[in-house]
């Protein structure tokens, strides 16, 4: 159906609607959901994202006008995601995409066990909050590529230290030589935690913010969640438990 014919037949019936700039982030931040078992689109409240065991990213409508879903939704749009220019969900659990000046509508998808994003966003306990800033290009630095591919091994005992204002990573891919590289500058001094993250799910955040000024917020202990904001993006990443801790 034509946008505007749509939009004069579904005028208040939406409860949440995200434009192109955001659409542009979640497509960004889509390879969560093509990785892992949840492969669409989900909705909870004021939130659309995608999540999987380990990492969680969304984006939060900013109309206050509109109340958000009061229901946990998921919906198979990944690939009309990429062309898509407008994403409303309306109140009869429909979700409405804008490819050019066409609309289609698709039906959550069934039988699907859905977390509640938003509650994993609001409620998680975190002991310290900073504002951040990347000291180092992540696409072009060539330790933060060694750093990411040590020995071509996946697992190898590697840090982040969040400490005295900076962040730093440190690795050791054998017992003989270490890596480090400091790759984050924060406002808050006492914030402090030495943590294992996965460095694919990490990069994943830094190419898109790239050398912005971003939140940052840490977990009580080693085994506590990081996440990192920017405006409407919540991006949260579980860490990898440090071994002996």
């Amino acid at each position: 159906m034509n946008i505007i014919e749509y939009n004069s037949k579904n005028e208040g019936k939406q409860v949440l609607v995200l434009r192109k700039d955001d659409i542009k982030i979640l497509n960004h931040f889509a390879s969560i959901a093509k990785s892992g078992e949840l492969k669409g689109l989900i909705v909870a409240g004021k939130y659309v994202g995608f999540t999987d065991t380990y990492r969680l990213a969304s984006i939060k409508d900013s109309h206050e006008e509109l109340p958000g879903s009061d229901t946990i939704l998921i919906y198979d749009i990944l690939d009309d995601l990429k062309k898509a220019t407008s994403i409303a969900v309306l109140k009869d659990g429909k979700i409405a995409v804008q490819v050019e000046m066409e609309v289609i509508e698709y039906e959550p998808m069934k039988d699907i066990k859905v977390p509640d994003i938003s509650k994993v966003i609001e409620e998680l306990e975190y002991e310290s909050h900073s504002e951040a800033y990347p000291l180092i290009n992540f696409t072009e630095n060539t330790v933060w590529k060694m750093l990411k591919s040590v020995g071509g091994k996946e697992y190898f005992t590697r840090f982040f230290n969040f400490e005295n204002g900076k962040v730093s990573v440190e690795a050791y891919p054998n017992d003989e030589s270490k890596l480090f590289l400091e790759i984050m500058e924060l406002d808050n001094t006492k914030a402090s935690l030495k943590t294992a993250l996965d460095f694919k799910y990490v990069d994943l955040w830094f190419k898109w913010i790239k050398d912005n000024k971003f939140n940052i917020a840490l977990g009580k202990n080693n085994r506590s969640a990081v996440k990192f904001s920017k405006d409407n993006t919540d991006y949260i990443i579980m860490p990898m438990a440090i071994n002996g801790c």
